[in-house]
């Protein structure tokens, strides 16, 4: 069985998902340790993990099928529950469900472009380019969450995917400082600083009332830090 075989078949074993920390513990029932020559076993399998095709980031040292991913989407009765980054314990929790949340995500959408009207950053105001991002990704939300309008920002699309759970370069504090991964390449972040945004910039526009438990969140579970 190869790496991306054995890899696959605990995220199954397990929701479709797994911590980095959960693969390292499990990877010896499909792999014989013995036989391992060349890199470090750890860093093959995060690799590993970031080259599949099928696998996708999900949080700070968590990742999962993308399959599994889309299906938890479509499914309102679902969320996924992290208790702490590093920890294997992910769990895959039943949930009331709520009718028409697909439905309730436009309404998400409109209430913050009436709300926040630009993205923060770009200032752009063109609704057509404009993307509601959870701060708090939908797949770890539970309903009421997944429509509460202080867990969105309004973004353009650089900055929408520089935030998403499967990117996780950038996020926001409480004092409305930007925030850059040390995993951010020089190419983007002299991009960024070619149209003047840089780390630990303050984004005064940025409305960060009542959005705090959301940001300390991704700042946990979402952002790259190290």
């Amino acid at each position: 069985m190869t790496y991306d075989e054995a890899i696959e078949r605990i995220m199954l074993d397990n929701h479709g998902i797994a911590s980095l920390q959960f693969l390292y513990q499990h990877i010896w029932n499909y792999k014989d340790k013995s036989k391992i020559v060349g890199k470090t076993p750890n860093n093959t399998i995060q690799e590993r993990c970031q080259r599949n095709p099928k696998i996708m980031r999900i949080a700070y040292g968590v990742y999962a099928l993308k399959d599994s991913i889309q299906d938890i989407e479509n499914n309102n009765d679902k969320q996924i529950v992290i208790e702490q980054a590093v920890d294997t314990s992910i769990q895959l929790t039943q949930k009331q469900s709520l009718q028409n949340v697909r439905v309730g995500q436009q309404n998400f959408r409109n209430k913050l472009i009436d709300t926040l009207a630009e993205c923060p950053i770009t200032h752009i105001r063109d609704k057509k380019l404009l993307i509601a991002s959870h701060i708090k990704p939908w797949v770890f939300c539970n309903n009421s969450e997944r429509l509460n309008i202080y867990n969105g920002f309004l973004l353009s699309p650089l900055f929408d995917k520089l935030f998403d759970k499967s990117v996780g370069l950038i996020t926001f504090t409480k004092d409305k400082e930007i925030l850059f991964s040390k995993q951010m390449d020089r190419c983007t972040r002299d991009y960024l600083a070619s149209i003047n945004i840089t780390d630990k910039q303050t984004i005064h526009n940025l409305q960060i009332h009542g959005r705090e438990s959301f940001l300390e969140y991704h700042y946990q579970y979402i952002f790259a830090r190290k």
